[in-house]
């Protein structure tokens, strides 16, 4: 069957050429969205690269499978995207809340989403915001690999295939930018280390009525473990409030502003923090 649809999608029928896509939807999805992180950017990446492969849909050989050659078009938009973006700073959340903290319309644009009937606090949801946001902090070409192996589980061969690179590169690529982030996180993430001076989670946790604040804190302190809720999480009760930062935290990182210490207090004296 998908012989037969992709020769009918060679042939014009772009109904066949939806079918194709429409199984690997979710996935390609993914790919764009732990990339690039703001959903509004990653939605006009993914609708660019599916237009792409359409376009391109007539050079398609066979030498891989469809799934996979739509998911390296995918890939290589989100990567080319980011590559005309500036790279965040490691404390971009940091930043962002030290300017929420200091500005009535920026605390109001947070507060009015996490008073919406729909916010709940879910901790995995949360740190797999977390995770795309400071991968914008990686050179693009290692946050691509990361996000191939270590989010979309994909196999080393399927993603040095996705990528376009050989396997001794992928592996390359892809120790850096695991070391990377567990210096990171180190560094930022109350959860992962005492060290670390972002106590966002508590913070907005405490947003939540008592009755929405999800279940403890998980264990991340371990980089496979964290890995592992990045790799299950999906935008659920939180995804309002997160559109809310990924627009605040852009605009901040394209210009630089807000200190990377932290001085909101956000979370800090909450007792799970």
């Amino acid at each position: 069957m998908p012989d037969t649809l992709v020769q009918q999608a060679q042939n014009g029928d772009k109904s066949a050429f939806d079918r194709l896509v429409g199984a690997d939807l979710p996935k390609l999805r993914r790919i764009a969205t732990r990339m690039i992180g703001h959903p509004e950017d990653a939605e006009d990446v993914l609708q660019d690269a599916l237009l792409k492969a359409w376009n391109g849909i007539g050079g398609f050989g066979g030498r891989a499978a469809f799934s996979t050659w739509v998911a390296s078009i995918v890939a290589n938009a989100a990567t080319d995207h980011l590559r005309t973006q500036k790279r965040w700073r490691t404390e971009a959340q940091v930043a962002y809340a030290n300017l929420c903290a200091g500005s009535e319309e920026l605390s109001g644009e947070v507060v009015a989403a996490a008073s919406s009937p729909e916010y709940a606090y879910e901790v995995r949801e949360h740190i797999a915001y977390c995770f795309a946001c400071v991968g914008r902090s990686l050179p693009v070409d290692e946050q691509a690999a990361l996000v191939m192996r270590d989010v979309m589980d994909l196999s080393a061969r399927e993603a040095s295939t996705v990528l376009g690179i050989s396997d001794s590169v992928l592996r390359h690529r892809l120790a850096a930018a695991r070391t990377a982030m567990q210096d990171k996180f180190d560094g930022l993430c109350a959860l992962v280390s005492k060290r670390g001076i972002c106590h966002q989670c508590a913070g907005l946790k405490m947003l939540a009525p008592p009755e929405k604040r999800g279940g403890p804190f998980p264990d991340v302190a371990d980089m496979a473990d964290r890995m592992a809720v990045v790799r299950n999480a999906e935008p659920g009760s939180m995804a309002g409030l997160h559109t809310v930062f990924w627009r605040g935290t852009k605009e901040a990182e394209e210009t630089g502003a807000g200190s990377t210490e932290p001085d909101s207090g956000c979370g800090e004296d909450d007792d799970e923090s």
